[in-house]
């Protein structure tokens, strides 16, 4: 192996622009699984990290479903819920007041342009930590009290110096014609792909402060909720006939689990579809490389064969070659990944879905896959050298 290891390096120098061409094929393919790869377990780390934060078991009473409702020509259905009513205050009471049996936790949410009201346990939104103050009391939730929780990046305003301040607790902020106190700064959380708000941006307050014209939707998150019990209890509030169907939707992150990982597999499909044509292309240039080696070294084969030399260990040396050119390739490919997420979190810090160092899946399977081409496409070559006769080759 050392010295099909020092055959391939004396190879490549020997010709830098043909074998460079041969292993540019391969490079980009094993970057094309790579790269795809180290997306796709870092968007299902984030998802999983976000359903450990938020709960995969969040039931949510909406107005419209989070599956589409799709008719025979793929056609979204809005007609069918257009002129549905939008989740109210009652509702959220009564579910309170009649469903203790039903959930552990529930909380009801406004969500308006600038501000979103919350009522009951408020941490059903907003699991994270909070850096500065308080979170809200029960009293301030039930009268309406106007107090303010802000994410990290909204407590950030422009001082008379043109640097950024941070607000504090104590602060006052005026929201849609409300004035608001700030009690409390949640915690710096970014990107999350789970959570229903962005928490670094978000305005939370009572849902009392706010007037129904002022709300895009309503929303009533439960936990650890019974989906039939639910489901009769909404029925009841809205005084729904026996062969009536619902006129609100029952929802779970779960179904977006669910669809995120078939795009991801989708993804991960499309990286190793481009990385094979591809590696395809790389495969036929290491073969064609090692042809032509092949015919320049025909002496060479003829004294190693006369000398003794079974067609076992040509065979071996050509493969070996081959392998480690290949193996080359698939390096390149890998460290050119690392290079790009370096230099992403070097000079783009908010992007922190993708991991500092690449996976160790993926770079087992972009350096495998690199070493099975090599083998596979340096088999006819490898044979064909072998298979000289010693009197021929030299003589050649």
């Amino acid at each position: 192996m050392g010295d099909a290891l020092a055959q391939a390096f004396r190879e490549l120098k020997a010709d830098r622009f043909r074998t460079g061409l041969s292993l540019l094929g391969v490079a980009v393919g094993i970057f094309s699984i790579v790269a795809a790869l180290t997306l796709v377990d870092a968007m299902q780390q984030s998802i999983q990290e976000g359903f450990s934060v938020h709960g995969g078991d969040l039931l949510f009473v909406e107005r419209m479903p989070l599956e589409p409702d799709l008719d025979e020509e793929g056609r979204f259905r809005w007609w069918k819920y257009a002129l549905r009513p939008e989740v109210s205050w009652r509702e959220y009471r009564y579910l309170e007041e009649n469903g203790a049996d039903a959930f552990s936790r529930i909380a009801f949410v406004r969500y308006g342009l600038e501000r979103v009201g919350v009522a009951g346990d408020w941490k059903l939104l907003v699991p994270g930590a909070i850096a500065e103050g308080r979170g809200f009391s029960k009293q301030e939730l039930r009268e309406g009290t106007p107090v303010l929780m802000v994410g990290a990046e909204v407590g950030r305003k422009e001082s008379k110096s043109d640097r950024e301040a941070t607000l504090h607790p104590g602060e006052a902020l005026w929201i849609e014609g409300v004035r608001y106190e700030i009690i409390g700064i949640f915690a710096k959380t970014g990107l999350n792909t789970v959570s229903t708000v962005d928490v670094d941006y978000l305005k939370l307050v009572p849902a009392r402060t706010m007037q129904a014209g002022a709300t895009e939707r309503c929303s009533i998150m439960l936990a650890d909720a019974d989906v039939t019990t639910v489901q009769s209890l909404m029925r009841s509030c809205r005084r729904l006939e026996p062969g009536q169907s619902d006129n609100f939707a029952l929802n779970r992150l779960s179904y977006l689990l669910d669809e995120m990982n078939d795009l991801f597999a989708m993804v991960a499909k499309l990286g190793w579809i481009v990385g094979i044509f591809s590696l395809l292309v790389g495969g036929f240039g290491i073969a064609n490389m090692l042809y032509v080696s092949v015919e320049e070294r025909r002496p060479q084969i003829g004294i190693c064969r006369a000398l003794g030399a079974r067609r076992a260990v040509i065979l071996r040396q050509f493969l070996s070659e081959s392998a480690a050119l290949s193996f080359l390739g698939g390096l390149t490919g890998v460290a050119s990944v690392q290079g790009i997420l370096l230099l992403i979190r070097a000079f783009i810090p908010a992007v922190e879905l993708l991991p500092v160092l690449l996976p160790f899946r993926a770079v087992i399977a972009g350096l495998s896959t690199a070493l099975v081409i090599g083998l596979v496409f340096g088999v006819s070559p490898a044979r064909s050298a072998s298979l000289l006769p010693p009197a021929e080759a030299i003589g050649g």
